[in-house]
């Protein structure tokens, strides 16, 4: 979250243009998803039960497209930057892809996703 907030504050640069459409949701897609796979595991080995523990896909899911939201939100501030919706719906795409992934493909599959044995 940290840096996707220090980078979030910098002011936007010009980029030379990219021929393949889209690849600016695909990049907000792959690091909302990355960030919501390590939500995702932190909350799940947390070793003290709370409501975040009891529901780890869900809550993921809301902490990450939240954050997502705030994030448009602080880059309407920052010069040279605008917040979008179509960002913050690439930022939930790539939640979701991931939760749903973690749920019925990696949590069955990798240690790394599932929860330590007590």
């Amino acid at each position: 979250m940290v840096i996707i907030f220090v980078q979030s504050s910098l002011p936007a640069i010009e980029l030379p243009p990219v021929d393949i459409i889209g690849t600016d949701k695909l990049i907000h897609v792959g690091v909302y998803g990355l960030l919501a796979a390590l939500c995702y595991i932190s909350l799940i080995h947390v070793t003290k039960e709370n409501v975040f523990t009891r529901s780890p896909v869900l809550w993921t899911a809301i902490i990450v497209i939240l954050y997502g939201a705030s994030d448009e939100y602080h880059q309407s501030f920052v010069i040279f930057r605008s917040a979008e919706v179509l960002d913050w719906v690439a930022d939930a795409a790539g939640a979701i892809i991931m939760v749903v992934l973690i749920k019925y493909y990696l949590q069955n599959k990798y240690r790394l996703f599932g929860r330590l044995e007590k």
